[in-house]
């Protein structure tokens, strides 16, 4: 498993401060994605991702929902 933490907090942040979402919100929005998933399934390489990368990809997910 990698260490994603870091990568997930700042995300997270930038959603929050992004949407006008509270911390909280942007969090729980952001693990329930499928976005989120791919993160910490090394077969995407999702990891190496940048966060702006990662936050385009979950809203493009949240987009077509």
């Amino acid at each position: 498993m990698f260490d994603d933490t870091s990568l997930i907090c700042l995300v997270v942040e930038n959603l929050a401060k992004s949407h006008n979402w509270t911390y909280e919100e942007a969090m729980e929005r952001f693990y329930r994605s499928n976005t989120c998933k791919g993160i910490s399934d090394s077969e995407t390489g999702m990891f190496t991702y940048a966060p702006r990368e990662i936050i385009e990809l979950f809203e493009e997910e949240v987009k077509h929902q």
